[in-house]
């Protein structure tokens, strides 16, 4: 009879054991909506107020936006210790909310920011070479690196990059920010802050990056007047392309371009951007042209733009009013406020004088 007892003693043990293990296994498993579960490190840490706790948060990822699945849901039971970002753009919000030692790494892709300077930018390990894309990378490296969560456009995690279904099978964390939506506008940036903030437990830092946002914007209405928006310069971007220009249109660009007091010639194209042709570009006889620097490449760009047969001619060309915004920022980031007051005091210098 006292052996029963002690075997019944052990298996309550055992019974408690499988039971804790259980909860744990538990509490770092992110579930999607169509199935996949994938654990979450167990080295994660927990971030926030010093002897705060982490308060578990919930994001959904809108994967039928690009054509890559169903909707799924993640829920953070701890901050990931190990993001990768993917290009300037997507580096610099981890930069600006000060969580670089959450990184394992980044790269700077094409598109530079070029005009933000955080000293993070040099401690925080480069996965490949400026100028090449994470997309470049190669899955053994990403998984090497121990990453935990997973920073850029929805493409990145396409069949022919880093599926969705490869970040869940190693523990990564996909996410493609609201702001790179074909109909972004700021509202979408702060999504992002504040989905960052709470999935990095640091609230109140991006809180406090919001409203610096929207109190530099608010600064920049009120100094052009209602006058300037009821009749804003009409800009043609020009990003790229020779045969054919690479244009901004609605999105995150187009929005910056109203609130800086201008409109895109092409805001009737309901996408964030396209490739209209040069003839539709000279028809439309834009007041300004907004060159985006990619890595410092401005003036050879401006330099096409006045030898080229289509657009040597136009009105903004031989008026010399043609104006840069770094690229990075054009596309959502960290520093488009900046570049919104940067394009208003070009399109309207008289107005900060």
């Amino acid at each position: 009879m006292k052996t029963k007892r002690i075997m019944i003693a052990l298996l309550c043990v055992l019974l408690l054991l499988v039971s804790a293990c259980s909860k744990q296994e538990e509490e770092n498993t992110v579930s999607g909506l169509h199935g996949d579960q994938y654990t979450v490190s167990d080295e994660a840490v927990q971030v926030g107020t010093e002897g705060g706790e982490y308060e578990p948060y919930t994001i959904t990822l809108n994967l039928e936006r690009s054509g890559i699945g169903q909707n799924m849901e993640e829920t953070f039971t701890s901050a990931p210790v190990k993001a990768i970002a993917s290009g300037d753009q997507m580096a610099d919000f981890f930069f600006d909310l000060g969580l670089e030692d959450h990184m394992a790494g980044y790269t700077r892709g094409s598109c530079w920011s070029t005009v933000s300077e955080y000293p993070a930018r040099d401690k925080v390990k480069k996965l490949a070479p400026d100028g090449t894309g994470l997309a470049k990378v190669s899955k053994e490296d990403i998984i090497a690196s121990g990453c935990d969560f997973m920073m850029g456009w929805d493409s990145l995690f396409s069949d022919n990059n880093f599926s969705v279904s490869f970040c869940l099978e190693h523990g990564i964390i996909p996410y493609f920010p609201y702001c790179c939506s074909d109909s972004a506008t700021f509202e979408d940036i702060y999504k992002d802050y504040e989905v960052l903030g709470n999935v990095f437990g640091v609230q109140d830092v991006a809180a406090e990056k919001i409203q610096a946002m929207k109190d530099q914007l608010a600064f920049v209405k009120e100094t052009l007047g209602e006058d300037v928006y009821k009749n804003p310069v009409k800009v043609f971007v020009y990003d790229s392309g020779e045969e054919t220009p690479f244009t901004a249109c609605q999105g995150m660009p187009g929005d910056m371009i109203k609130l800086a007091g201008g409109i895109s010639i092409f805001d009737d194209i309901e996408k964030g951007w396209a490739k209209p042709s040069w003839e539709e570009v000279v028809a439309r006889d834009p007041d300004v042209i907004l060159v985006l620097d990619y890595d410092y490449d401005t003036e050879a760009k401006i330099e096409f733009l006045k030898t080229n047969d289509f657009t040597k001619n136009l009105r903004a060309v031989q008026e010399g009013r043609i104006y840069s915004a770094c690229c990075s920022d054009m596309q959502g980031s960290a520093g488009s406020a900046g570049t919104v007051e940067i394009m208003a005091r070009q399109f309207y210098p008289e107005k900060f004088e």
